[in-house]
C-alpha cells in the first residue's frame, strides 16, 4: 500500500491593505525615498495613487505613527511628516515588554551583567571630557550619599545611565535604559541594602571611575563586570527568583 505524497498546504494569511500600504511606506522611509522632515503625499493623493479608501489611508498612517515613523496633524494645514524614531522609542517599547510579560528580576539582572561590563568598556575609550567630568561628579554625590538611602539610589541610577551615554553605543544605551526603571522599582520594594554593600559599591565605582579616567577599557570591563555580578548574587542569595513589578 503506497503512500500518500500529495503535499499538505497551509492556511495562507493575507495582510490587511493598512499593513500592507505602512510596510510599503516604511521601506520607503528606510531607503531614504522620503526624508526625515518631508511631507507624505496628501492623503486624497494617497488614494488615488493606490486605489484604497480614506479609512484604509488613516489606518496605515495611524500605524506609521504608532512606529514612530511619521507625525500626523490634523486639518486642512496639518499631513504627515517624516520622523526617525530615537532611541526612546526603542526604550519605551522593551520596558513594555518587560512590565507586561512578568520578567523575573534574575533576568534583568542576568541582563545588566551581559550589558554593563560592555558599556563601561566603551566609555572608557569613547568618554569625552564633559562626559567624563559628569560622571566624576556623580561619583562624588554617591559616595556623600551612602547614609541617605534615597539620594544613594538615585545617584546610582544617574551614575550608571551616564556611564551607558557615554559609551555612544546607541542600540546597547536603548537596552540598558529600557530595564533600569523596572530594576530599580523592584529592588525598592525588596530592599537589599546595607551600610555593608553600599560601602563596597562606592569601593566598586571608584575603581571603574579610575579605568574609565585612563581609557583602560579592559580595566572598566573586568571592574564593572565584577560589580553587576556581585549585586546579582546578592540579589539572587536575599530575593530568590522574584518577577519584577508589573
Amino acid at each position: 500500500m503506497g503512500h500518500n505524497t500529495q503535499p499538505t498546504l497551509s492556511r495562507v494569511v493575507v495582510p490587511k491593505a493598512s499593513e500592507a500600504l505602512a510596510e510599503q511606506i516604511r521601506n520607503l522611509i528606510v531607503a531614504g525615498t522620503f526624508q526625515p522632515g518631508e511631507m507624505l503625499p496628501a492623503e486624497r493623493d494617497l488614494i488615488v495613487e493606490t486605489g484604497l479608501s480614506r479609512t484604509t489611508i488613516r489606518d496605515a498612517l495611524r500605524i506609521l505613527e504608532s512606529r514612530g515613523l511619521i507625525v500626523t496633524k490634523p486639518g486642512r494645514a496639518g499631513g504627515s511628516m517624516v520622523t526617525l524614531p530615537g532611541r526612546d522609542s526603542i526604550s519605551r517599547s522593551v520596558e513594555l515588554f518587560v512590565r507586561t510579560h512578568g520578567i523575573k528580576l534574575s533576568s534583568l539582572l542576568e541582563c545588566r551583567v551581559a550589558v554593563e561590563p560592555a558599556l563601561a568598556r566603551l566609555a572608557a575609550l569613547n568618554r569625552t571630557d564633559a562626559q567624563l567630568a559628569e560622571m566624576t561628579e556623580l561619583h562624588e554625590q554617591f559616595v556623600q550619599s551612602i547614609d541617605n538611602v534615597t539620594r544613594y539610589k538615585r545617584v546610582n541610577l544617574d551614575w550608571h545611565l551616564a556611564i551607558a551615554r557615554a559609551s555612544h553605543n546607541e542600540p546597547l544605551m536603548a537596552l540598558i535604559e529600557a530595564i533600569t526603571m523596572p530594576i530599580r522599582e523592584a529592588m525598592d520594594y525588596r530592599d537589599v541594602t546595607t551600610p555593608e554593600i553600599r560601602a563596597s559599591a562606592i569601593k566598586s565605582h571608584t575603581k571603574i571611575m579610575e579605568a574609565i579616567r585612563t581609557q583602560d577599557g579592559d580595566a572598566a570591563f573586568n571592574r564593572m563586570n565584577r560589580h553587576v555580578s556581585a549585586y546579582r548574587d546578592i540579589s539572587a542569595e536575599r530575593l530568590g527568583d522574584n518577577p519584577g513589578p508589573g
